[in-house]
C-alpha cells in the first residue's frame, strides 16, 4: 500500500524573469532580472521554503540581494549550500548542508518533517545530450523536495516543484519517480526544518535547565573562565537555583526543543536588582527599572547556528516588550559569538559593566539593551 508524506505545504515561485514580473519581484531593471533568469534556482527554492514555514521573505531580487551579501553566490560556482542554509537561520529556521547521501538519506530526512532543497539535474535530464554536444551529468540544479512516496517502506517517488527559467520546465507538484530521480541526485541537499518547540519551564525541569547550562558553559567560557571552575562543573550546579526561582515565580524560563529533547533554556522575568555571581556594577548605571531582563541563555553546543537560540530569544524578548520599556542582559565581554548574535536582534551595548570574579579571575559583564520604541 502507497503512503503519502509530506513535511509542508510550499508555494510555488519560479526563477524565470520577464517583462510581465520583474518589477513585481522588486528587481532594479529588466536587464537585471534577466541577467539573474537563468542562475535564480538557489533563491526560488530558498524562498518556497521559508514562506512554507511561514516566514516573510521578500521578491526575487530582495532575497538575491540578501544572498549576495551573504556570501552565497559565486560566479563559475552557483550557490553555495552552506551560506544557504545560514540564510535560512536568519528567519529562524534550522538549515544544514548534508553532501554526500542516498536516496535513503533523504527519505529518512523527509520522513522526520524536514523539507530539503536538492541538487539535481535540471528536469532530470541526466545523461541526455545538450544542444551542444555535451550530456547533462549529476545535479546542478536546486529544487525543494517537500514529501515522498512510499511502498513497503521504500520511496517510490519524491514530491517537488521544479523552478526553471524556461516557461516550459516550471512545474508545482511534481512526483518524480525514484528511478527517474535516482541518477540526477547529486547526492547533494540542504535540510530545513522549524528551529524547535517552545514550552515554559517549571520548576520540575530544574535538572533538564542545569544540564544545558553546564554543558554550555564548558564549550562558550572556555578559555576565559577558569578550567578548574568548568572542569568540575556539574550538571546539577543550578537545580537548586533554578528550583527555588521558579517556584517563587521571581524568574520565569522557557524551553527549546528538537523533537522531544530539551537542547536549549532561557531564564528572564523583571529587572533585577542583584547584579550577575554576586559582581559589582561599573559605568553609569541608568535606570532599568522598568526593564525586563534576559538573565541567561544557553544552548546544548551542537545546537550553536542553527536557529535555536534565535527563537528562544525573539520569544522572550517580544513576551517581555508587551509589558516593559525595553529589555536588557548581561553578556561576557570576550564572548564575541555571543555579542554579534545578541547585536543581530537588534541590542546594543552599553558603557555599563558587571564586574564578577570566579576561581580568582575577574570576569567584565557589558550589559546590552534592546528599546521598545526606536
Amino acid at each position: 500500500m502507497r503512503k503519502r508524506i509530506q513535511a509542508a505545504k510550499l508555494p510555488f515561485y519560479t526563477q524565470r524573469m520577464t517583462a510581465e514580473n520583474w518589477q513585481a519581484e522588486g528587481f532594479p531593471s529588466l536587464v537585471e532580472a534577466e541577467s539573474w533568469s537563468g542562475r535564480g534556482c538557489g533563491i526560488a527554492s530558498l524562498r518556497m521554503v521559508l514562506e512554507g514555514f511561514g516566514c516573510d521573505c521578500g521578491g526575487q531580487w530582495e532575497m538575491i540581494s540578501k544572498g549576495l551579501a551573504a556570501g552565497a553566490y559565486q560566479d563559475g560556482v552557483g550557490w553555495i549550500h552552506g551560506k544557504l542554509a545560514e540564510m535560512a537561520v536568519d528567519f529562524g529556521i534550522f538549515g544544514e548542508a548534508k553532501r554526500g547521501k542516498t536516496l535513503a538519506d533523504l527519505q529518512k530526512d523527509l520522513e522526520n518533517g524536514f523539507v530539503c532543497m536538492v541538487s539535481v539535474t535540471p528536469y532530470f535530464r541526466f545523461g541526455q545530450q545538450k544542444p551542444d554536444g555535451s550530456f547533462y551529468g549529476k545535479g546542478g540544479h536546486l529544487v525543494p523536495v517537500y514529501g515522498c512516496e512510499t511502498e513497503g517502506g521504500k520511496a517510490v517517488a519524491f514530491l517537488l516543484h521544479h523552478p526553471s527559467m524556461y516557461a516550459a520546465y516550471n512545474v508545482p507538484h511534481w512526483a518524480v519517480a525514484s528511478e527517474e530521480f535516482a541518477p540526477s541526485f547529486s547526492g547533494n541537499y540542504i535540510r530545513f526544518r522549524k528551529a524547535g518547540t517552545l514550552r515554559q519551564a517549571a520548576a520540575a525541569d530544574a535538572l533538564a535547565m542545569s544540564r544545558i547550562y553546564a554543558e554550555s558553559w564548558k564549550v562558550a567560557f572556555r578559555g576565559n573562565v577558569p578550567d578548574g571552575f568548568l572542569d568540575g562543573l556539574s550538571e546539577e550546579h543550578w537545580v537548586t537555583f533554578f528550583e527555588k526561582t521558579l517556584t517563587e515565580g521571581s524568574l520565569s524560563a522557557k524551553l527549546i526543543f528538537d523533537q522531544e529533547r530539551a537542547v536549549g533554556a532561557v531564564a528572564y522575568g523583571a529587572a533585577r536588582t542583584e547584579l550577575p555571581v554576586g559582581g559589582t556594577l561599573a559605568g553609569s548605571g541608568g535606570d532599568y527599572s522598568a526593564f525586563g531582563e534576559v538573565a541567561s541563555l544557553y544552548l546544548l553546543p551542537e545546537y550553536y547556528d542553527k536557529g535555536y537560540g534565535r527563537e528562544l530569544l525573539e520569544n522572550v524578548r517580544d513576551e517581555l516588550l508587551e509589558n516593559y520599556e525595553g529589555v536588557y542582559l548581561w553578556v561576557l565581554r570576550e564572548n564575541i559569538r555571543a555579542r554579534a548574535f545578541y547585536e543581530k536582534l537588534g541590542f546594543v551595548p552599553t558603557e555599563d559593566a558587571c564586574l564578577c570574579e570566579i576561581d580568582g579571575k575577574t570576569l567584565t559583564d557589558i550589559r546590552y539593551v534592546y528599546h521598545k520604541y526606536k
